[in-house]
């Protein structure tokens, strides 16, 4: 059917299952002590993706040198990779932006957003490792428990042991090294890899996903990230509901879920509050002012300006956009054009503080038709990578869910840092989802076969 042949084609690419699953046996090939190194390596990637940015570049630098050296065995994946057709229309997405350089008015700016595109290479060089999926979610997990010791460290030193690491943020804001957007961004990707491991059934791994459930959204709270406590929240409702229709509910387990759930709440609450509530209180006197005084000079009311000039900018200029860079430029003209002096400003801001409305206002209604087809690509690959075999690989739609909705106040594609794991989830995705087609010689395009396969 024409269905199937375009799922398979956009699981593969160019190629047949007997060529795809030949390339990734021959990937496994090789001297082993040099396979164990491989492994380490993107592991090592995996764990710094949590770190600050240059252990991030470095670890993304051992994975590239890794690479090049097993390329004798590994070439043929990794050309399957490059030519897969998420990482082609990421291209062309990318060509776009460049292009769109031409009429911007901040080149220099658009430039360094283009640059942070270069963590695509996680697409080809995941591939490789796709029977090894699960050992390299382990190492971003647990590269994500580091950074939560060096939040534990930043809030033991600000109550009296300033002998601990301490790093400068703001009060109510405990993100330890990284920015707390960022921080709590990407833990929101971590909570939706947990949250899979406890709706996985499996025993183990549920005991598991539920701890580091608990920790991450701890994490989460302690960063102050409003976005990532809505999208948080969002994520447990959706738990919620599938675990009710997904799980088998006894009695017992009735029961031993309602215990849990009341211990949690009650302790969240109690731990919890303290430390969300002058954030909770701040927005909702940020939200009055907005709009009560028509007063746009907080966080909140500056976040809600900057969406409505990026539908400005787009009405502007609705085929091509302002050009990459071109945003900013574009506020502080329209300022000027209407007598307002961007001095008087409190924040201008260099993007809209929205996944979707940043590539409508830079590079108009193609780069935003681009920027979704890439969007609903992953989305596609996701959702047949939740049949892998291990329980927390399959948890990569989660977590690409967690980014885009935590996004809807940030740019997924513009901070590196979660750059970095939104590009890593996507090198998952596609992995994941190659090799449980190379392993299945039945139908993928019908959701039912994939529902079977996955319980």
């Amino acid at each position: 059917m024409p269905t199937e042949r375009f799922g398979e084609r956009l699981v593969l690419g160019f190629y047949s299952r007997s060529f795809t699953r030949r390339a990734i046996e021959r990937a496994q090939e090789g001297p082993r002590w040099l396979w164990w190194i491989h492994l380490f390596g993107a592991f090592a990637w995996m764990f710094c993706i949590s770190g600050r940015t240059t252990y991030v570049e470095a670890g993304g630098a051992l994975l590239w040198l890794l690479t090049l050296v097993r390329l004798p065995w590994i070439w043929r994946a990794v050309v399957i990779g490059l030519t897969h057709p998420l990482f082609l229309m990421l291209v062309v997405w990318t060509a776009w932006r460049a292009l769109s350089l031409l009429w911007s008015t901040d080149v220099e700016a658009g430039v360094d957003r283009i640059d942070k595109m270069r963590f695509i290479w996680n697409i080809p060089f995941l591939l490789p490792l796709a029977p090894s999926l699960g050992a390299l979610v382990i190492g971003l997990l647990l590269g994500s428990l580091y950074f939560n010791l060096a939040q534990v460290s930043q809030a033991l030193s600000r109550s009296g042991m300033d002998w601990l690491p301490q790093w400068d943020r703001m009060p109510n804001r405990n993100s330890a090294w990284n920015h707390p957007v960022a921080a709590g961004t990407k833990l929101c990707a971590i909570l939706g890899f947990h949250l899979a491991a406890l709706l996985s059934g499996r025993r183990v791994w549920a005991v598991l996903g539920g701890i580091g459930s608990l920790i991450t959204l701890a994490a989460i709270v302690a960063t102050g990230t409003r976005a990532a406590w809505i999208c948080a929240a969002a994520l447990l409702g959706l738990a919620v509901v599938v675990g009710l229709t997904k799980l088998r509910w006894t009695a017992r387990r009735l029961i031993t879920t309602g215990v849990i759930a009341i211990v949690v709440l009650g302790s969240a609450g109690v731990v919890g509050w303290p430390v969300a509530e002058p954030r909770v209180t701040e927005t909702r006197e940020e939200l009055r002012q907005v709009f009560e005084e028509k007063d746009f000079s907080s966080y909140t009311g500056t976040r809600l300006l900057l969406m409505w000039w990026a539908l400005q900018a787009f009405a502007d200029h609705p085929i091509v956009g302002t050009g990459e860079g071109g945003y900013e430029p574009w506020i502080q003209q329209n300022l000027e054009s209407r007598g307002i002096d961007p001095a008087d400003r409190t924040h201008t801001g260099p993007h809209p503080h929205n996944t979707l409305l940043q590539p409508l206002a830079n590079t108009g209604l193609i780069g935003f038709v681009l920027y979704t087809l890439v969007l609903l690509m992953m989305a596609r690959l996701a959702w047949v990578a939740r049949c892998y075999e291990h329980p927390y690989v399959a948890g990569v739609p989660w977590a690409l869910l967690a980014l885009f909705t935590a996004c809807m106040f940030e740019v997924m594609h513009l901070n590196t840092h979660i750059l970095a794991m939104w590009f890593a989830c996507m090198g998952l995705a596609v992995a994941a989802s190659v090799q449980y087609v190379v392993g299945h010689e039945d139908s993928i395009a019908r959701d039912g076969d994939l529902e079977s396969a996955a319980e």
